[in-house]
């Protein structure tokens, strides 16, 4: 078989391993993109969970103090009623003393009613934006999680075949070739043959003779670059940087 055909498998072997690189780096990469959106969306739901669970707090504590406020006025209108009674100066203190403490527990809890009021007012309007938020955001993370999960499920499939191609390839690939594949591949993060690029090598950018690129061209034997030896090829034409 001529070498530039060699060559030219070579190169489809690159392109081979290059795709099952990145479908192996997929298998990773989109299960952590969908725990990502997941905890995002968890979190944010959570946010809200909590806020709604103190708004039920809150409203259990208004009606309760509500309900307080009330008794003690209750209990204030039956003291008033009673001062027309009173004969002696001591009983009139004692009454005064007793009506006093009340309306002091009354402001308290009118105080305390307010403050309820205001927080449960800013609690509303937080629920509500965050409330849009985060149906705006679960539509969108519903749907990329669907994508990346079915994307994830037809990973295999596709490296299978891709491994199909690759198995049918290499015995074809002279065994002297595969051994300088190999061994540039595993020394150079994978990648082994490149293309001419702008007349330089297309792994690390060295330039290259203008001689060196006529052979590469003529294919009749494969040629490394002397700066980072990789296999450099032809492509049909020069590539672009």
């Amino acid at each position: 078989m001529a070498m530039k055909e060699q060559l030219e498998m070579l190169a489809r072997l690159q392109e081979i391993d290059d795709q099952l690189a990145m479908l192996e780096r997929s298998k990773g990469d989109y299960p952590q993109r969908i725990e990502e959106l997941e905890a995002t969306l968890n979190l944010k739901s959570g946010t809200i969970a909590e806020a709604r669970e103190r708004k039920a707090e809150l409203d259990k504590e208004r009606r309760h103090l509500e309900r307080h406020v009330q008794e003690r006025q209750d209990q204030l209108g039956k003291l008033q009623g009673r001062l027309s009674a009173v004969k002696t100066n001591k009983e009139w203190d004692a009454l005064q003393k007793e009506m006093d403490a009340v309306k002091e527990e009354i402001g308290t809890g009118e105080d305390h009613l307010l403050e309820i009021m205001d927080e449960l007012e800013t609690l509303d309007e937080a629920t509500e934006t965050e409330g849009q938020e985060l149906d705006d955001y679960r539509s969108g993370a519903e749907t990329e999680i669907a994508d990346l999960k079915e994307k994830l499920s037809t990973v295999d499939v596709k490296m299978s075949r891709i491994r199909s191609e690759r198995d049918a390839l290499t015995p074809r690939i002279e065994d002297s070739l595969k051994r300088i594949y190999n061994r540039v591949k595993a020394g150079k993060q994978g990648t082994a043959v490149v293309p001419v690029v702008r007349g330089a090598c297309g792994g690390c950018y060295a330039s290259i003779p203008p001689q060196t690129v006529t052979e590469i061209r003529r294919a009749e034997r494969p040629i490394t670059c002397e700066n980072c030896g990789r296999i450099i090829v032809w492509f049909g034409e020069e590539a672009e940087g």
